[in-house]
């Protein structure tokens, strides 16, 4: 058993590099233009190491930024900014913090997989997620990467090996508890899958773990109530943060309702559209219920308490690739799928393998641009509305990254003039403007520093960047062949592993 374990965690680690060193072969290096990442969290952070820096040498402090979700996310970006203020661009090294809590959100997906499902099944679904959904392109774009690794975390911690006795683990799901809430201004949705996963760790011993009930609730109030201050002085100059979010609620329960159907089955932001697989999940996670509800359970509870949210709003997506507040869900639901099906079979299962498929083309189009191209050309034919660029099939991000690389692919230089028409209901208004036409041919340049640097002369800082990228590609496709290698092996000499956490 000891001998498995260890074997289990090896491959973790290899997939872990793997996975990141894959990831990183097509990152853009930078995470200007990455909203508010880019925008309001990597100044607020270096910001804060100024700060810092002249309070220490005696020197007139600077008046601080703030960033719309507060000091936390921005403390979790500090190693990164720091690092990069030694080796000389702080942009650079902070893009290499999506990329690697991607990678890690996936091992611990890959890990607790294992407990559940073959090793065969295991690996398929991690990879699933990896390259078939909304991970890969959040990758690079950022986001919402820290909460969703939080979250699995907290509940990997919670459900996969029974209840946590020691302090420093019961700390430890403490803080991972508070900061999954807080990392966000709107993770206070979370609190009801939070509050499960207290429920589960202390159910029947409440009066016993009293100590360590107080000190979880305690730590997770604190990193909650810190960041809520911390918000304050972004959103208090702007009337507010409810206030700022008010004119995008919408007016009426029909369309709150249509909402929900469209975060899901949405032709232009649908999650099923940017995550196939998950199309499975509508009949595993009825089936997870009866096998595992613990799993089940939190994985509703994650995907409800954020649909709740974003399914009032007047549109429940915005620019950015695919549905990307459900970028929280993608990872739960995977897990779902493996509870209910542990064991891979290619009669039962060959759908899964056709919508990976679907979904490792569609996501290969979200990392290899930069998702802002489509807001660019909408500018310039003055069709830049949230309801054109989140709803109309002329702006449906999949179809519209797939004429780029079409025309990527086929090269020259000549223009290539694109008309989003639209069809006007029989008769188009007397004043009606006429439809401005784009050359998508500037457009249709990828965001991955290898690809961009491909065939342009290199030099040096360039040209060691260009090596960096493309080692990583050939040392993670070697690692990740290497990983199939052996969950090949151990799937011929191992059955299906029982859940440690017995559920009743």
């Amino acid at each position: 058993m000891l001998k498995s374990l260890t074997e289990v965690r090896k491959t973790a680690i290899l997939l872990f590099v793997g996975l990141s060193a894959c990831y990183l072969s097509l990152s853009p290096g930078s995470m200007l233009g990455q909203g508010y990442v880019g925008e309001e969290e990597m100044p607020s952070g270096l910001r804060m190491l100024a700060v810092v820096n002249a309070w220490l040498k005696g020197r007139p402090i600077p008046p601080m930024l703030w960033s719309r979700h507060g000091p936390v996310p921005v403390l979790l970006d500090l190693p990164f900014l720091k690092l990069g203020k030694m080796f000389g661009s702080p942009d650079f090294v902070l893009s290499f913090q999506p990329v690697l809590l991607t990678a890690a959100l996936l091992t611990i997906l890959y890990l607790w997989l294992r407990k559940l499902c073959s090793p065969g099944m295991s690996l398929f679904l991690t990879l699933a997620g990896a390259f078939g959904t909304m991970l890969w392109p959040y990758a690079y774009i950022s986001l919402e990467t820290q909460q969703s690794f939080l979250v699995l975390l907290a509940g990997y911690l919670a459900l996969a090996d029974g209840k946590l006795r020691g302090w420093p683990r019961m700390l430890l799901f403490a803080a991972t508890c508070g900061l999954a809430m807080t990392v966000k201004s709107t993770g206070i949705v979370l609190w009801p899958a939070i509050a499960y996963l207290l429920y589960v760790q202390f159910r029947g011993e409440w009066r016993l773990r009293r100590a360590q009930v107080f000190a979880v609730v305690l730590v997770i109030g604190a990193i909650w109530a810190f960041g809520a201050w911390g918000r304050n002085f972004y959103w208090a100059p702007k009337g507010g943060g409810a206030h700022s979010m008010r004119v995008w609620m919408a007016d009426s329960a029909f369309q709150v309702f249509a909402n929900a159907i469209g975060v899901f089955g949405s032709s232009t932001k649908g999650l099923f559209v940017y995550a196939p697989v998950l199309l499975a999940s509508i009949y595993a996670v009825p089936r997870a219920f009866r096998g595992h509800r613990h799993i089940a359970i939190f994985a509703l509870l994650v995907t409800g308490g954020t649909l709740a949210l974003i399914c009032l709003l007047i549109t429940p997506a915005d620019d950015v690739w695919g549905s990307r507040y459900m970028h929280v869900a993608i990872a739960p639901l995977l897990l779902c799928i493996g509870a209910a099906w542990p064991s891979f079979k290619w009669r039962r299962d060959v759908g899964l393998v056709a919508l990976t498929a679907i979904g490792v083309a569609i996501s290969f189009l979200g990392a290899f641009y930069y998702y802002g191209l489509q807001d660019f050309a909408a500018r310039e034919t003055n069709q830049n509305t949230i309801e054109w660029v989140t709803g109309d099939p002329d702006w449906n991000q999949v179809v519209f990254n797939a004429r780029l690389f079409k025309i990527w692919l086929e090269g020259g230089t000549a223009p290539v003039v694109w008309t989003p028409k639209h069809f006007w209901i029989w008769t188009p208004p007397p004043d009606a403007p006429a439809w401005k036409s784009v050359d998508l041919r500037k457009y249709c340049q990828p965001q991955s520093f290898m690809v961009h640097h491909w065939r342009a002369p290199k030099s040096g800082i360039v040209l060691v960047a260009f090596l960096m990228y493309l080692g990583s590609l050939v040392v993670g496709l070697l690692l990740l062949a290497w990983v199939a290698v052996r969950t090949i092996k151990h799937q011929q000499g191992a059955d299906v592993n029982p859940p440690l956490l017995p559920e009743s």
